[in-house]
């Protein structure tokens, strides 16, 4: 039970995953999109995980007409604005968003710099509106490869004053946290704090993929959404691990079969260790 008395906090949500159905079906509608469906009901199964998934990358089909729908900047400006009037609605004290502007600009070949902007947009002027509190993540996504990651890490520097944190997402078993070592430092001298996404479809040895030299004592901290980076907790790095301030969460790692609720039962106490990404 959830005492009304404290602060309610959601430090994960995706923009870009969290995409009223209406929106879509109306934004549909409104630009003659082929969407699967053109009711609430007929077109849920094909944007909500309603069962435990296979792996990591099978959530991304879900995506599909969230993101189809984008097929200007004021159609992102109005899912950032709706994002935050949902974190209203739902009772939030204080957000974090993160999107990936690459990920949001594909389908209708927008200027991923222009997705930032409208979204930065569409969050503080809804932030203003709303006198809510919410924090901006910026996403790369690993999926795009090293060259795309750099345009994408640009596309999001555009707008540097605007956004808490950088975080590193996925297909993390195909494309390691090695690979992008120098982004994540890049960000890192802009000011950012770094959140990553690690052991939830890559297996607990992803975690040790991670750059570790770019969130190392003096450099701040980072936090990380897997279940299984506990079983690497004994490993020798362990003093490192610790200095450097890692946090764990394991929402999502939930719905996916292959790791289920490893780590949130034998590790409870980390859910009172979740890091702040805008502090």
């Amino acid at each position: 039970m959830i005492d009304p008395r404290l602060p309610l906090i959601d430090l994960h949500r995706h923009l870009d995953g969290n995409v009223r159905l209406e929106t879509i079906l109306e934004l549909g509608r409104r630009h003659n999109l082929p969407l699967p469906a053109w009711d609430i009901e007929g077109l849920r199964p094909h944007v909500q995980v309603t069962a435990p998934q296979p792996g990591l990358m099978a959530f991304f089909e879900k995506f599909e007409w969230m993101r189809g729908v984008l097929v200007d900047y004021d159609a992102c400006w109005r899912i950032a604005y709706e994002n935050v009037e949902d974190l209203q609605r739902e009772g939030i004290d204080y957000g974090e968003l993160r999107f990936s502007p690459w990920f949001m600009a594909e389908p209708h070949q927008l200027d991923p710099a222009g997705v930032v902007e409208a979204v930065v947009d569409g969050v503080e002027t809804a932030c203003r509106n709303l006198e809510m509190r919410v924090g901006l993540i910026g996403i790369i996504s690993r999926h795009y490869g090293v060259d795309i990651a750099w345009k994408e890490l640009g596309a999001l520097l555009t707008q540097r004053d605007h956004l808490k944190a950088l975080d590193l997402a996925g297909d993390e078993a195909n494309y390691p946290g090695e690979l992008f070592i120098a982004h994540v430092q890049k960000a890192r001298d802009a000011g950012w704090r770094i959140t990553v996404h690690a052991g939830e479809d890559g297996g607990p040895q992803s975690m040790s993929h991670w750059p570790r030299r770019a969130s190392c004592p003096g450099r701040g901290s980072a936090r990380f959404h897997a279940a299984a980076a506990y079983r690497h907790r004994n490993q020798p790095d362990q003093q490192c691990a610790d200095q450097r301030g890692e946090r764990i969460c394991h929402a999502s790692t939930e719905a996916l079969s292959r790791n289920g609720l490893i780590g949130y039962h034998q590790h409870r106490r980390s859910w009172h260790q979740w890091y702040h990404a805008g502090s």
